[in-house]
């Protein structure tokens, strides 16, 4: 049995209290440390008395931290085998393992990317001294000195994301979901081995109330989660939530149809259906009976239940976890018109390792709650689209138009509930210079006014 121990700021940390983690099949993993409240908030402390790594050192560091990533063994297993049992263990399909860890070291290589993206013009960048600064201008600040993460374990990515926060000198507590600590415990430890002083980074899993005690602790708090966990946060200024995505396509009258098809296609199967940027919702202006007939196909051609191998496109899970999310899909469907309806695939091995095939259902309106409906795996819900009801697409973290409408597009750009707007490309499209959610910059930093000298 694997021990998973939490990495604080004297080094790793075992715990007498620890959770048993199951892998993707139902079977005992690991056994993950369970820090309690009060050792947590001594670290919060040592971060916060621990000054940062000067900001023309980190870009090295972080440099570095990609090559120990990428080829140090940790845990006794190199990459190859970390993302094998990455896959394993979150029912994870392999290739999207290796694409979120080529994400992270991407990252690492470019980290000062975004926040030179998200710094105001009008600011000096992060580590000017003020003798360097205008003499009457801005600094661009943190708000903060503890930044706190609470990961969600439905993609390795996630990770690639809080490192921004290191590089603005933020000193970061990473609480790991416990459905992926082996990403968080790979990167941490690369980090440190590359000179991020342990007094700058901790790894504390723990559970649910000593969470809620490092968001209290910290200046700054980055939380994935479900509706729940938007609803319990959602009011808090100093918490950055990733929670559902909820993201659409539409497909207007105006544009090529097979085009379209190949768009909700890409984005129904991005990272298996899991991520919040995968397409929730396709809006179809012409014949949405017809290309939800036409999508349904579609997946049926290109995705077969297999195991977590290189050609794996679906998410795995124990049989019992996916038969309940089949049967929640279809309790929301009831009324509506199944194109493609989910089932439980039962795959081979120890265990009760199964997975679901996409469903592809059709409402009669795009008001029906269902159209946000997220599931874990391929799900996607078609409506019709109507252009003088554009509300209905607000709320959702990327809104993607296949039109050649720009006075459409300009509309959607207006709608304020929708984070990022695409014309012609998947929901999951991405870009380095595209924020995911808004620049975190945005969060963690600000304007603060300077003026010196005579």
């Amino acid at each position: 049995m694997l021990e998973i121990p939490a990495l604080g700021p004297a080094g790793p940390y075992r715990t007498r209290n620890r959770t048993a983690v199951a892998d993707a099949s139902g079977l005992s993993a690991l056994e993950l440390a369970c820090v309690p409240g009060l050792v947590v908030s001594h670290w919060i402390d040592q971060l916060r008395a621990h000054p940062p790594l000067p900001v023309a050192e980190v870009a090295a560091v972080l440099h570095k931290a990609a090559a120990a990533f990428e080829t140090e063994e940790i845990l006794g297993d190199d990459l190859a085998a970390h993302e094998r049992r990455v896959s394993s263990l979150t029912g994870t399909p392999l290739p999207v393992v290796r694409e979120c860890g080529a994400l992270i070291t991407r990252t690492l290589r470019d980290v000062g990317r975004a926040p030179s993206a998200a710094r105001p013009t009008g600011c000096a960048p992060v580590g000017t001294e003020v003798s360097a600064a205008p003499s009457a201008g801005a600094m661009w600040c943190r708000v903060g000195d503890v930044f706190a993460v609470h990961a969600a374990g439905n993609s390795p990515g996630v990770h690639a994301m809080w490192l921004e926060a290191l590089a603005l000198g933020y000193r970061v507590v990473v609480r790991p979901s416990t459905r992926d600590p082996l990403t968080p415990f790979r990167l941490v430890t690369a980090l440190r081995r590359a000179g991020i002083p342990a007094a700058q980074l901790v790894m504390a899993p723990c559970s649910h109330s000593t969470a809620d005690l490092i968001i209290e602790r910290s200046d700054r708090a980055l939380v994935y989660g479900g509706q729940d966990i938007v609803d319990r946060y959602g009011n808090r200024g100093d918490v950055l939530l990733q929670g559902p995505g909820r993201s659409k396509l539409v497909v207007a009258a105006d544009a090529d149809r097979d085009t379209g098809l190949g768009i909700a296609l890409d984005g129904a199967l991005y990272h298996a259906g899991t991520a919040c940027t995968a397409t929730t919702g396709v809006l179809v202006e012409r014949d949405p009976a017809g290309f939800a007939g036409e999508l349904a196909a579609a997946l049926k051609n290109t995705v077969r239940a297999r195991p977590l191998d290189d050609g794996a496109l679906l998410p795995c899970m124990p049989q019992a976890e996916a038969e309940r999310l089949v049967e929640a899909v279809l309790d929301q469907a009831k009324g509506a018109t199944v194109h493609m309806e989910p089932r439980v695939e039962r795959l081979g091995g120890s265990g009760s390792l199964a997975t679901i095939t996409p469903a592809v259902v059709e409402l009669a309106s795009a008001r029906t709650p269902s159209m946000s409906y997220e599931v874990p795996f391929p799900c996607v819900w078609v409506a019709p689209f109507e252009r003088d009801t554009l509300d209905v697409l607000d709320a959702s973290l990327v809104l993607s138009l296949h039109t050649t409408d720009h006075a459409l597009v300009t509309a959607a750009t207006e709608l304020t509930g929708v984070s990022n707007v695409y014309q012609g490309r998947p929901t999951s499209w991405v870009h380095p210079d595209v924020p995911h959610d808004g620049f975190l910059g945005e969060f963690l930093m600000r304007a603060k006014g300077l003026a010196h000298g005579s």
